[in-house]
Order: structure tokens, then C-alpha cells, then sequence
């Protein structure tokens, strides 16, 4: 038989050292070999995947604060240009009436016939209204119209037995909008409907109604 003490001796020496503070199972995670190369291998992978996910961003907001700024120029210029330049196309239009005009002005003479002056100038305005229509200006209507304080403005009124009341007589100032947008409103006179009707007939006495009227005598009628 063994001897107790012996044994206990043996089975000391047949146990591997344990480490005080540390448990089996970390000292079992500790010893695993290439553990550590692994994780540190992990973490360096992410490591340059994160910093070539930032360079990439890093690129594409270069690239968008640059369009940005050019977008911003190219707008300034735009807008720039179209205040400056903005007038071109109405110039355009009305250009062949100047020219007209410039012609006119050189043929007639202090003693042009007046009817050749009037076709002439009743021409240029047709031609400018033309112009004017091409770009959007209209002539407000107004003689004959009813009163509207959005497109009229209304300088008097007066009696007409010919328009009803609230209705335009005369036009004092042509009006005009460019499309949708009064520009100048035009200034007329506003009808207040038919005089009212004279007071009554003052009546006559009988004996003077039955009177006949005398004629004056001519002396120099023949008897």
C-alpha cells in the first residue's frame, strides 16, 4: 500500500501550475497560440478600410464644394447679364419703328401733305403697338368698360345719357399691361348714369295762353 502523503505528493507534482488571480479558463484563452497576431491583424484590416472609406468621402465633397462654386459664378453672371442684356428682345421689336420714324422725319417736309402725315404716323402706330404686343404689352381697354379699380383709375365723373352709370366715357390716359401685370393703370371718366330729368314746367295763366302773340310791325312793308 502507498503511502497517503506520498501520493498527494505525487498528484501536486502531476497538476500544472496554476497562477494566483487568474482562472482555468483564462489561463486556458491565454494560452491559445496565434490568438493575438489574429485580433491585431482584425483590427489593422478596419483600420484601412475606414481610412479609404474617409479619403473617398474626403474626394467626393472636394468635388461637390467645387461645383458649388462654380454654380454660384455661373448664376451671379446669369443674373448679371439679364438685368444688363434683359431689354434686348424689346428693343428688337420696336427697332423697325424707329426706323420708320427716321424715315419719315427725312421725306416730309413743313409742307407734306397733311394726309400723307397722318397715313404715315396712323402707320408707326400700328407697327408700335405690334411691337409692344409681341413682347407682352397690351392696351387696357377702358371707353365703353365698366369701371374696374384694378386696371382703371378714375380722374372724375359725370353725368351721360349715353353710358350707364359706372361705365367709362373717356379715356384720359392710355393704360397698359404686361401680361398678367397692370404696369399703368389707365386714368378715365366715369359715368354717373342720365341727368336727372328738369323740375317741372312752371305753368301759365289762362288769359296770357289765349292772348295771340303779336308780330312787330315792319314800316317798310308795302300797303
Amino acid at each position: 500500500m502507498f503511502n497517503k502523503s506520498s501520493r498527494q505528493e505525487t498528484q501536486e507534482a502531476e497538476s500544472p501550475e496554476v497562477m494566483p488571480g487568474i482562472s482555468d479558463t483564462d489561463q486556458q484563452e491565454t494560452c491559445r497560440p496565434g490568438e493575438s497576431a489574429t485580433a491585431e491583424s482584425v483590427s489593422s484590416s478596419d483600420f484601412t478600410a475606414l481610412q479609404e472609406k474617409y479619403q473617398q468621402l474626403q474626394d467626393q465633397f472636394t468635388r461637390l464644394a467645387a461645383d458649388f462654386d462654380n454654380y454660384r459664378k455661373r448664376t451671379r453672371d446669369e443674373q448679371e447679364s439679364l438685368v444688363k442684356y434683359g431689354a434686348q428682345k424689346s428693343i428688337m421689336e420696336l427697332l423697325p419703328v424707329l426706323d420708320n420714324l427716321e424715315r419719315a422725319t427725312g421725306s416730309l417736309k413743313e409742307d407734306s401733305d397733311p394726309k400723307l402725315l397722318y397715313k404715315s404716323f396712323s402707320m408707326m402706330h400700328r407697327q408700335l403697338m405690334d411691337g409692344l404686343d409681341n413682347i407682352g404689352v397690351k392696351k387696357i381697354p377702358a371707353v365703353g368698360q365698366v369701371f374696374d379699380p384694378l386696371l382703371h383709375e378714375a380722374v372724375s365723373q359725370t353725368a351721360s345719357a349715353e353710358f350707364p352709370e359706372d361705365n367709362i366715357i373717356h379715356e384720359v390716359q392710355s393704360g397698359y399691361q404686361l401680361h398678367d401685370k397692370v404696369i399703368r393703370p389707365a386714368m378715365v371718366i366715369v359715368s354717373t348714369g342720365a341727368p336727372e330729368a328738369a323740375g317741372p314746367e312752371v305753368a301759365k295763366p289762362a288769359a296770357a295762353a289765349e292772348e295771340p302773340i303779336q308780330k312787330p310791325v315792319n314800316p317798310f312793308a308795302q300797303s
